[in-house]
């Protein structure tokens, strides 16, 4: 029998990287010698969170997912060069509800890779319901969690994060659930059907990078859950 693949698709190349972080720092300096402190904070902050990952990998042995270093100075510089420095979030209405739909996708992407630990990375004894509820959760509590950091900055310091207040608050949580919930939906496609859904590879790079912790990662296809009735002895 042929089974259908969950190896991921090719990383990013090589160049893609370099540019990104090139730039990045191209950015940092370009703000250091105009006098844009915003600029280069934003620039060097992007890039100090994304080294995080390597240096937790450098610290823990655990092997993150091919590019997701880079997918996440991206992801800083849209939020702190074009979003805060370049105006969009003031400028492109739709801006922040993109950044938190890609924020919220991938915690529900880490929170399903979270649920197959105890199987290590072989297919779950639950529904895959079950572990897209946790992924979904795990977004939710971690969007929450920003939306809460916000009002005290906002209410420590009186800046405007937070903009329109409520309204912009219910925005966000409404966003991060779709965000959340298109997560698990990806990745139960990856897992079940081997569709490969924008960001589903995350998953399994991360499996399939990390043997010591996902041993019964096979790169297949997860079978259809069966809920078996074992009967019990009679005393």
């Amino acid at each position: 029998m042929i089974h259908a693949s969950l190896w991921p698709s090719p990383a990013l190349p090589r160049l893609l990287r370099a540019l990104a972080w090139g730039g990045a720092a191209l950015i940092a300096a370009a703000g250091a010698l105009t006098g844009q402190g915003l600029l280069t904070l934003g620039a060097g902050g992007a890039m100090a969170l994304a080294a995080l990952l390597p240096l937790y990998t450098w610290l823990s042995g655990i092997e993150m997912p091919r590019g997701l270093a880079t997918g996440v100075l991206v992801f800083c510089l849209a939020a702190f060069v074009l979003g805060e420095a370049g105006g969009f979030y003031r400028d492109v209405p739709a801006w922040d509800a993109g950044l938190h739909f890609v924020a919220s996708a991938v915690l529900a992407i880490a929170g399903v890779a979270l649920a197959l630990l105890p199987t290590a990375g072989a297919p779950p004894r639950t529904a895959f319901w079950v572990l897209g509820t946790l992924g979904v959760g795990l977004a939710a509590l971690v969007g929450g969690a920003w939306e809460l950091l916000e009002f005290t900055i906002d209410a420590l310091f009186g800046t405007n994060a937070q903009r329109s207040g409520l309204p912009d608050t219910m925005g966000d949580v409404a966003v991060n659930l779709a965000g959340a919930t298109y997560g698990a939906l990806a990745a139960r496609a990856r897992l079940r059907h081997g569709a490969r859904w924008p960001l589903s590879g995350l998953l399994v790079d991360l499996c399939a990078r990390n043997p010591v912790i996902y041993g019964g990662w096979t790169g297949r296809c997860f079978p259809a859950h069966k809920t078996e009735i074992i009967p019990q002895e009679r005393p």
